[in-house]
């Protein structure tokens, strides 16, 4: 009679200690839990006009966005927590005629004019100076839109350090199920 309760005492402890272990795997990263980020991306007060951004929080949950000509950006997923961040640009073609063009510095072969889409009416089509491409506003970066893909005419470089985590240094905190806004101004 010992041995039969003693035996039901070791298949009971080993059930209850297996239990402790299968709970104590259920406070893990939450992959679910995200905020809204967005902001602007800028070096040296001159905005990005292309490029990505990512956070990543300490357990590996990651949320990107893309960079617009304009320098904004909107991650809707962002992930909770204290987030390390990364910014990377497209690095320029090797060509110095193309490289000179987006870098706004020399000449190069002149962007061809914008497509025109068969499906609208000439009157629909937004009206851009053939000079700069900015739809006669002044203070808008110089793109063009090539198929509905809005393209800038220029690309700001950054340093190569912002595009790695061990070396990026941002970091921001985002709060689960809120919207927040983090400028990110490049030195």
């Amino acid at each position: 009679m010992i041995a039969l309760v003693w035996r039901n005492k070791s298949v009971v402890g080993c059930l209850m200690a297996g239990l402790a272990v299968a709970l104590a795997g259920c406070g893990g990263a939450d992959y679910k839990s995200r905020g809204t980020v967005t902001g602007k991306v800028s070096v040296k007060g001159k905005n990005l006009t292309v490029g990505s951004v990512m956070f990543i929080n300490k357990e590996g949950v990651t949320g990107s966005a893309s960079i617009d000509p304009n320098g904004n950006y909107n991650m809707p997923d962002a992930p909770v927590g204290e987030c390390q961040i990364t910014v990377s640009v497209p690095k320029l073609p090797m060509d110095p005629n193309v490289k000179g063009r987006l870098t706004g510095k020399g000449s190069g072969p002149k962007m061809p004019p914008p497509l025109r889409d068969p499906n609208k009416a000439p009157k629909e089509e937004p009206k851009a100076d053939a000079k700069d491409g900015k739809g006669g506003d002044p203070s808008a970066p110089e793109m063009m839109s090539v198929s509905g893909a809005v393209i800038p005419k220029t690309v700001v470089q950054i340093d190569d350090k912002y595009a790695k985590v061990e070396t990026s240094g941002l970091t921001f905190t985002v709060v689960k199920n809120g919207t927040q806004t983090f400028n990110i101004d490049l030195k």
